[in-house]
């Protein structure tokens, strides 16, 4: 029972001295609140409509009545609405289509009980959150038949190409970084932390070869290495595309530019991962050090592609696309949601490529200190 007493008490001292270790196990638990205490939020907003966005409502055979009550309910929700009256039903319909304008609400006085037709883009964020408000005033008002006789039904005019696409802009992001990141941290631990678990960190640092040299063969050879997962993540993203619209063609509505500039964003945050993950390496004692650290990276970029499928991609603000990984992701959902921001994706893939040049600076810098390589 002494024997086992003092086992214990060396690993346990062990752990709890090695400080970059003990880290590496609490930090996980810290980013599992932020995740709980700032995700929700997070999502919340980016799902909802701006409070400054002004709808555009069209009205069509206005019923004085209903339209008085339903302004009325849009100024006490605080909803900036400008309603309109239009006679072009056609014309107006290609507005919702097209994503132009939001809702039409068409009245037709002569069935008993009065008859209204909705037209919405539920593709459109800000048409399905105008309608969702105005069927529920519908259904309120409803309850009073002596003042509002009516019944309403609900068109769509989203496409199948909308609804594909906007499908596919808020899942596949989110897996595509998840494979990514996941497939460079399965290789990045065994590539420089391997050398010191195996004693040969030494043998390479003594060979006349510089280290800065070293250091930078080494993230090369990772990059290659992990570009076959990237490529075959690639590939799998096409193949998968008529499966996930139920579509027969490989051409489905993205052209052969759409698929060049997904694939150079994939290649460019890939050079970024294994990036980060090699100084991750650099730092470890061991590969399971090594794995330690890298699994608070990995929640993260789970918090960030998470983020990026609520996001309303692309957006104009051209700052988003310099902050790592969420640029990415929100690049490539404007690419699928076939609303693809040039600006967004050039900065993010340019910034992504600065960004692996520093970390291979900075792993070049990590290979010449004597106490990052030998853990002194």
């Amino acid at each position: 029972m002494k024997d086992i007493l003092t086992i214990i008490k060396k690993e346990l001292t062990r752990f709890f001295t090695d400080y970059r270790m003990l880290g590496a196990m609490i930090i996980p638990g810290i980013l599992i609140y932020v995740i709980y205490s700032f995700l929700g939020p997070a999502i919340n907003s980016n799902m909802s409509t701006s409070k400054d966005y002004k709808y555009q409502v069209y009205v069509i055979n206005k019923d004085e009545t209903i339209i008085s009550s339903l302004e009325e309910a849009f100024k006490v929700a605080e909803y900036n609405v400008e309603i309109l009256e239009a006679t072009d039903l056609g014309l107006i319909e290609d507005a919702v289509a097209n994503e132009n304008t939001d809702l039409i609400i068409e009245f037709n006085n002569d069935t008993t009980p009065i008859s209204i037709n909705l037209y919405y883009n539920s593709a459109r964020t800000e048409s399905q959150t105008i309608y969702s408000f105005t069927t529920g005033f519908l259904n309120s008002i409803q309850v009073d038949p002596v003042d509002y006789k009516f019944t309403y039904t609900p068109n769509d005019l989203a496409s199948e190409e909308q609804i594909s696409s906007s499908i596919i802009s808020m899942l596949l992001p989110f897996l595509i970084m998840i494979f990514l990141c996941t497939g460079v941290m399965s290789v990045a631990p065994e590539s420089i932390a391997g050398e010191k678990d195996r004693g040969t960190i030494a043998t390479l640092l003594v060979t006349p070869l510089k280290r800065t040299d070293l250091a930078i063969g080494k993230i090369i050879s990772l990059s290659i290495i992990s570009l076959v997962g990237g490529i075959s993540s690639f590939i799998g993203t096409i193949l998968s595309l008529p499966k996930l619209t139920n579509s027969g063609s490989m051409q489905l509505f993205y052209s052969a530019l759409d698929y060049v500039y997904l694939l150079l964003i994939i290649i460019s945050v890939l050079f970024f991962f294994v990036g980060i993950y090699s100084i991750c390496s650099a730092m470890a004692k061991s590969v399971k050090e090594a794995s330690a650290y890298s699994t608070p990276i990995m929640i993260l970029v789970m918090i960030v592609a998470v983020l990026s499928m609520f996001g309303n991609a692309p957006t104009d603000n051209l700052g988003i696309y310099f902050i790592p990984v969420y640029n990415s992701a929100i690049a490539m959902s404007g690419i699928l949601a076939l609303d693809i921001n040039i600006a967004g994706v050039v900065i993010s893939i340019v910034s992504n490529i600065v960004y692996s040049i520093v970390f291979a600076v900075i792993l070049g810098k990590m290979f010449n200190s004597e106490k990052v390589m030998f853990n002194k």
